[in-house]
């Protein structure tokens, strides 16, 4: 079975939110051993595409968003309220609203800079490509 998700996750055509429940579920099933569970889940954080991790759908569905956009653009807009620093998580659809360097989240009440371009996934399922914000009490 190891060398079965093994081959997937070097073929880099899987989503990274599957692969890793079909980790997680051998392990638990007792197919794989927990140095092979530990070895895949980090080769597939690894070799993650993110263009692997979402919909035809949810694409098709923010373009027809955005064109509706574009054709109420001339129309007058209400004011805008200013946006937070950390706006709460918000999985992407799509590269196009996927997180860039530097973009800043909150995820189950902790806040986050995004360390790398185009990521698609949560800290929790990608922790490498999130960077948790301590900050400092007041004295």
């Amino acid at each position: 079975m190891y060398k079965i998700i093994r081959n997937v996750i070097e073929s880099k055509e899987y989503k990274l939110e599957d692969i890793l429940y079909k980790i997680d579920k051998m392990y638990i099933q007792d197919r794989i051993t927990e140095k092979e569970k530990t070895e895949l889940d980090s080769l597939a954080r690894d070799n993650a595409q993110a263009e692997n991790s979402y919909s035809i759908q949810k694409q098709l569905n923010n373009i027809f968003e955005r064109l509706e956009v574009l054709e109420t653009k001339d129309k007058p807009t209400e004011p805008t309220e200013p946006t937070e620093e950390y706006p709460e998580y918000k999985q992407p659809a799509g590269a196009h609203d996927s997180y860039k360097t530097g973009d800043k989240i909150t995820y189950k009440n902790k806040k986050y800079i995004c360390k790398t371009d185009n990521c698609v996934w949560s800290p929790e399922i990608y922790p490498q490509g999130w960077e948790e914000v301590v900050e400092e009490e007041a004295e």
